[in-house]
Parts: C-alpha cells; structure tokens; sequence
C-alpha cells in the first residue's frame, strides 16, 4: 500500500505553536521549520476543528536580520503581521521607546519590502499594528471586466465622488455598489450590502464573484460585504486561500478593513481614519495618510490577544 509522504515525515511529528486572537482572526504561529512543500497540508491539519483550530497558519522565522513569516499558502495576512509583532513584543525582542511604544520590522510572504510594525502594550492584551504594503498608485490598474454605463464612480450611496482619481487609482469600480482592491498578497472585491446583501450561501457566491473576477489565481483573494453609516462602518469578510482550497468565513480581516479603508479614502482625497467593525465584535483601526501628495501610507492596528501557546502534535491527516 502506498503511504502519502506526509503520513511517513508528520506522523506523531511534533511543532511548537503560539495561537493569537487578532480582532477575532484566530491565528497559529508555528515557530518550528516547516518545509514549503508541506506548509498547506500541515496548517489544514492544524486548523481543523478536532486540533489546535484556527483561521489561519503562519510559519515563521525568527532567526536572521528580521522575523518573518510566511503565510500557509504563501499569501500575505495584515492580521498575521499583527500577531507576530505582539509575539515579538512579548518575547521583547523590539526596540523600546518612549511611552511604552515598541518597533521593529518584519517581512512577509507576498512582499517584497520590510514591513514596519509598532506594539503597545495596554490591559487587554498586546496592541498591535503593522504599516501595510499598497502597491503603486502611479501604475494605472488593469480592468478586469467592461465597466458598463453609469458604473464609473467609486462612490457608495452617501459617499462623495473621489476628486482626483488620477491620483488614487488603488480602488477599481467594477459595477454599483463593487469595486476592486488589489493589495501585494491578496485582492479584495468590496460589496455595498445595501445594493449586494450578504447572502445564505456565502462560501458559493464568493467562489463564483472570485471566478468571475478572475480572482482565482491569486494566492489569496476576499469578497468584503460593507455595512452601516459613514460613521460606524462594518464588514463581513469571506476568503479564499488558493493553495489550502479553503474558503472561510473570517470572524475578522485586516486586508480587507484595509481595502475599505482605502475606498473610502477614494472619497476624501486619499486620506481617512476609521474604526472597522468586524464580525467577531472586535474593532481593527485603518488609518491612510498621504505621504508625498500622491504616495498613500496605510496602517491596521488593534488588540491582539495571546490566547495558548505548546506543541502540537501531527498525524498526517485532519480526522480526530
């Protein structure tokens, strides 16, 4: 009988984890090497509902100039980020500042640039946030399906209409009430649920929405329903990861707080700060700031909580 090699290396194989709560997006950091071949099918097994159970796996790298991590199917994850700069705060290997402020740098899957991160830490737990990659906006972006007539604005009901979109061209309107954000690691297509509800079959009509969008191929890929007033903004994340196969309703998502982020600084010239309701009743904060007057600088930040840290224990398939 022929035995999967996963059976034969990962059978009672044993990988020490820490397991964090960003916003809600539980997250495992698995800090034991892990080839890239067997990245996938060891965070399926891990993420099951009978193992240490997660959204999501990172694997990372502390030794070297600075920590990295690399994400289950080698996309990049905002709340990954986050998680890793709290373990780095908690194992106190950041630069301390004043005011209790710590910083660093970290790299990531799906980036090629360092990615600065900052930790507070606060009664909850650590307060984490990490400056995210935003691809070019000078590099004008590519349709991906005919923009029909009447279509051509950004703007949401109740949203004023971007007054120099030459200059913030990171949001792609596709249709009312759907628009486009491609971020290095990850797209996102934001749906106004006034116009797109949310709907009972969620994992199905995200699959069909990315297909059609011709979102499959990248390694990761979201469909972001928005909800509530300008004032009190909401979201209700669906993911897709390529390499894993899974399509998960997120309890919170970085990325795609991000990209509404940006679609509303779309509005205001290409600068906002908002607090974003995600699904776990968590908040992640988004601020985006011009940098130059034309170059966008974004951050996500918020609680991350360090819920378990140990071993775990691999049999080489996701059965209990």
């Amino acid at each position: 009988m022929f035995i999967q090699p996963i059976l034969v290396m990962h059978h009672q194989s044993a990988l020490r984890f820490h397991k964090f709560s960003p916003g809600g997006n539980t997250t495992i950091l698995v800090t034991d090497p892990v080839p890239a071949p067997l990245r996938a099918a060891v965070a399926a097994e891990l993420m099951g509902e009978h193992h240490v159970h997660a959204e999501q796996v990172g694997f990372v790298t502390l030794a070297g100039a600075r920590p990295r991590i690399d994400m289950m199917g080698g996309e990049f994850c905002g709340n990954a980020c986050r998680s890793l700069a709290a373990l780095l705060a908690l194992k106190r290997v950041l630069h301390a500042g004043p005011g209790g402020l710590m910083s660093g740098e970290i790299t990531s899957s799906g980036v090629s640039a360092p990615l600065p991160v900052r930790v507070v830490h606060t009664p909850h737990g650590p307060d984490a946030a990490v400056r995210m990659p935003l691809p070019s906006p000078v590099t004008p972006v590519t349709p991906v399906t005919p923009i029909t007539a009447g279509t051509a604005e950004t703007a949401w009901p109740g949203e004023r209409a971007a007054q120099d979109t030459t200059a913030f061209p990171l949001v792609q309107p596709l249709a009312e009430g759907l628009a486009l954000v491609r971020l290095p690691g990850i797209a996102h297509l934001l749906l106004d649920a006034s116009t797109h509800p949310f709907p009972d079959d969620w994992r199905g009509h995200a699959a069909e929405l990315i297909f059609r969008y011709e979102l499959d191929g990248e390694p990761a890929a979201g469909c972001i329903w928005c909800h509530g007033p300008l004032a009190a903004p909401s979201i209700t994340p669906v993911v897709r990861v390529r390499d894993t196969g899974s399509i998960l309703l997120e309890s919170a998502c970085g990325s795609g707080s991000l990209a509404y982020g940006l679609h509303r600084a779309a509005q205001t010239n290409g600068e906002t700060a908002l607090a974003v309701r995600q699904p776990s009743g968590a908040v992640i904060r988004v601020s985006v700031n011009r940098r130059d007057g034309l170059t966008p600088e974004a951050w996500i930040g918020g609680t991350v909580r360090h819920v378990a840290s140990g071993t775990a224990y691999l049999y080489g398939d996701q059965h209990a």
